[in-house]
């Protein structure tokens, strides 16, 4: 049984771009946080504000793209 194949590689690719995605995320987090002290304040709020924005819409993103696959393992979307 191969973990890529020709029926799943799409699902595979989304699997790696979340991950990757989800990985730069908190490599942002960590850094904002490592650097908090030095930043100005001002530059520190825009930072935490692009990672709330940004994790909410990688959290919306994931949450559509999973219940879509499951609508459609369900035979309620039809295509592709």
């Amino acid at each position: 049984m191969n973990f890529i194949n020709k029926e799943n590689y799409k699902y595979r690719f989304m699997q790696l771009f979340i991950l990757v995605s989800h990985l730069a995320l908190l490599r942002w987090i960590l850094y904002t946080l490592s650097e908090g002290g030095v930043l100005p304040f001002n530059t520190l709020l825009f930072h935490f504000l692009g990672i709330s924005v940004t994790g909410a819409l990688l959290i919306r993103f994931c949450a559509w793209f999973y219940h879509r696959l499951y609508l459609k393992e369900g035979g309620k979307i039809h295509g592709n």
